[in-house]
């Protein structure tokens, strides 16, 4: 085809799955006659029988041979649906460090409809493989600052950030998601070597590998919706240079925060002199259509192509009720026991959310991206419930319970404190100097200065799992002391009363009775769920069922016939494959593209990839021009025209679209004084306009069914009308051979490199 998806990933999965196959022998294995097996088939058997769906059959033989190509793409959404189910499960216990909530939450993604949408068979677009990457890059992102010894974790990050770039344009919300969930834990307090380590080797590699695929280049660092990132990335070397300082001249926290003072005023000054020089340049890109629709209002990007586009309207309340359903009840749930624990991965989780729900109400499409929060958000709460029922029940089999809380642990540090101050006073005990009030004087005051550091470390908490030293004039040093003005607020006696019954709960058998009671209460209160989440999963299989569906053939009920199936579509695409030139060059709008190239097996002009937009302008421009002077465009370009007719959707219906594409790119099309071409469409009774009546579009629809309305046999011959009239293909006459040979000729190919899959294209 002229056109498909610029990002290569899929292809790429596809033909590496298909070149592995072909590397392993064939086989066949009989599966073992066990007893066991034979009861387990008959539970299943049973189940399936009792209504319980996707239970599944236990072959009696397993075979392998190769897949071809074709049925390895309809099956990589399922495959990759169910990576994305297992790295939403990983992401959610690295948010919690709850397996339980991990469990939880790879059910839940498996079936939740937002997430079916790009994973039943067949549903091969870049979704289907992005879904799977965008859940692994963050997965490892948070594996890698879970702890400052976690850092080497950040090279996997990296590396499954460039396979995301190369599944899907969406790698942009992944990185700005990392990037500001980076700047908050400097903003938190919780930078260290190993989150420096962790986020610099993932943009580093990251970007490294991102540069290399030719549709995405530099814009790493030049697009501005890819700057922040970038910003990201700077200020932590300035950070970590400032540390590196910090400790090899042991500067006192003073003299620290007056160094990285300087420091960045240096550095912003620096980096506002680079802007201020590049920006002349035209060194930085603009904001795309797409993201712009992220941010104003739908049909107000500028881009009429992008604002065409049904998936880019806003989401509606319905849509997150049928695609989110059950799940997005126990979101907020999930967000409260985050609020409670706060750990790393439960500040990102709320980035992710936050970003998510407002990506999604500017285009409904991005509801995909919100499965995998709201999956989490929900295996949160119920993973939080099933290990407070689990709790009594691990305690009474021997797990450790409460051992105090961070002031006892402080606590723990003044014998260590009182040790280290009777050292240095023994110290200023044995001074050299011989005089006894010399000796007094220098006593006292090791003394006091031993008491001093005693203080001082009592009064700082015990690190916790994602720090790696007390960073000094900082926001770690703020809220450490915010923390501590509120614990000592607090009496001593209230602290040693909740102490003591804490340790209560935990260790008293009378307790723990009284909470495996509870316990037995919320198990029987999950247990009642049973018919709202038989309900959800009902709901999610027919979602799936439906997405299944083929598009090109559907059924509708007739009041005279009954139940009708309407394939023109699918018979259409097959009469072109069996009666048209292998070489034939199908003009047709953009929606069908896939399908021609797909069903029909013939080049198309334009498909569902639209982000060349002056290509998809031309091609709309072509159509809604007049005939002859559309024919003068299509003969050096195609061999066949078609069109979808007969109504419900068909190209008249979206004909305005066409003529206003056509407009932001070629504004001579309807005249400067018309820039959304209200001059192409038809009056309130249904009669076209003069500007449609003359288009090839119209013409080519109604041809011989409206009266006077038909088209100029010496450009354009009908060759095949469907039975229900919902497709017409007309033959191109007099197309241009030379045209038609220059564009076969590979030397005419603008490539990126040499027998690249990257060519921007030209006409003849």
């Amino acid at each position: 085809p002229v056109g498909t998806t610029i990002y290569p990933g899929m292809q790429m999965t596809a033909y590496g799955i298909r070149e592995a196959m072909l590397r392993i022998p064939e086989f066949s294995y009989e599966v073992p006659k066990t007893l066991a097996l034979k009861y387990i088939r008959r539970v299943f058997k049973s189940l399936r029988d009792a209504g319980f769906m996707g239970v599944p059959v236990i072959p009696k033989t397993i075979t392998f041979s190769p897949m071809s190509v074709n049925d390895i793409c309809c099956m990589i959404p399922p495959w990759f649906g169910s990576l994305a189910a297992l790295f939403t499960g990983l992401l959610t216990y690295e948010i919690t460090r709850s397996t339980n909530a991990g469990v939880v939450a790879v059910g839940i993604m498996a079936v939740i409809p937002a997430h079916l949408m790009r994973s039943v068979g067949g549903e091969f677009d870049n979704e289907a493989v992005a879904m799977a990457a965008i859940a692994c890059t963050f997965w490892l992102w948070l594996r890698s600052v879970r702890t400052p010894k976690s850092w080497p974790w950040g090279v996997l990050a990296g590396a499954s950030y460039i396979y995301m770039v190369l599944a899907w344009g969406g790698y942009i919300f992944v990185i700005n998601a990392i990037g500001v969930h980076a700047l908050l834990l400097v903003a938190l307090g919780r930078f260290n070597s190993g989150v420096h380590k962790a986020y610099t080797l993932l943009y580093v590699i990251g970007t490294a590998g991102a540069i290399q695929i030719p549709v995405v280049g530099w814009q790493p660092i030049r697009s501005l919706e890819q700057i922040g990132p970038l910003l990201v990335f700077l200020g932590y070397q300035l950070l970590a240079f400032c540390d590196y300082v910090r400790r090899s001249k042991q500067m006192s926290q003073r003299d620290f925060v007056i160094f990285r003072v300087k420091m960045s005023v240096a550095f912003l000054a620096a980096l506002a002199i680079t802007c201020m020089l590049l920006y002349p340049t035209g060194y930085f890109g603009p904001l795309s259509a797409r993201i712009r629709g992220l941010f104003v209002k739908h049909t107000k990007t500028g881009n009429p192509l992008v604002d065409s586009v049904a998936e880019h309207r806003p989401a509606s309340a319905g849509i997150y009720a049928s695609y989110l359903n059950l799940p997005l009840d126990y979101g907020f749930h999930g967000a409260a026991v985050c609020l409670y624990q706060r750990t790393n991965g439960c500040w990102f989780a709320a980035i992710y959310a936050g970003v998510a729900i407002h990506f999604s109400g500017k285009m409904s499409r991005l509801v995909l991206i919100c499965a995998p929060i709201c999956t989490v958000g929900c295996a949160i709460w119920f993973g939080f419930l099933l290990d407070f029922i689990m709790q009594p029940v691990l305690l009474l089999l021997g797990k450790d319970g409460y051992k105090g809380d961070v002031a006892d642990a402080a606590g723990g540090e003044e014998v260590e404190n009182k040790q280290s101050g009777d050292k240095a006073k023994e110290s200023a005990k044995k001074g050299k100097d011989t005089s006894k009030s010399k000796d007094k004087a220098a006593g006292d005051k090791g003394k006091d200065k031993a008491k001093k550091a005693a203080m001082a470390k009592k009064a700082l908490p015990p690190l916790r799992e994602w720090e790696e030293e007390h960073r000094p004039g900082g926001m770690m040093t703020i809220l450490r002391e915010v923390k501590q003005a509120q614990l000592s607020s607090i009496p001593e006696a209230w602290r040693e009363t909740y102490r003591t019954q804490r340790a209560f709960l935990d260790r008293s058998p009378l307790a723990l009775l009284g909470r495996l009671v509870l316990s037995a209460y919320l198990v029987w209160s999950l247990a009642s769920m049973g018919p709202k989440v038989g309900v959800f999963v009902r709901h999610c299989h027919d979602v799936a069922r439906q997405l299944s569906n083929p598009k090109v053939v559907t059924k509708y009920h007739d009041r005279v016939k009954g139940p009708v199936l309407m394939d023109d579509y699918y018979v259409g695409y097959k009469w072109i494959d069996a009666n048209t030139p292998k070489d034939a060059r199908v003009i047709a709008w953009w929606d069908y593209g896939y399908q021609i190239t797909g069903i029909a097996k013939r080049t198309s002009i334009a498909d569902g990839n639209t982000w060349n937009h002056e290509h998809i302008a031309t091609l709309g421009r072509t159509l809604t021009s007049t005939e002859k002077r559309a024919w003068n465009a299509i003969r050096h370009i195609a061999d066949y025209l078609m069109v979808w007719a007969g109504g419900g959707g068909d190209d008249l219906g979206k004909s305005p679209h066409l003529a206003r594409i056509g407009n932001s790119v070629y504004p001579d099309h309807c005249g400067d004084d018309d820039p959304k071409c209200s001059k192409f469409g038809f009056y309130q009774g249904g009669e076209p306009t003069p500007m449609m009546a003359k288009s090839l579009l119209y013409k080519a629809v109604k041809h011989n069914l409206a009266p006077g309305v038909k088209l100029d046999p010496q450009y354009f011959q009908e060759v095949h009308t469907t039975k229900h009239g919902k497709m017409r293909i007309y033959k191109v006459m007099n197309i241009s051979q030379e045209s038609k040979d220059w564009i076969a000729d590979p030397a005419n190919r603008v490539c990126d490199s040499p027998g690249s899959w990257y060519c921007v294209g030209q006409y003849p």
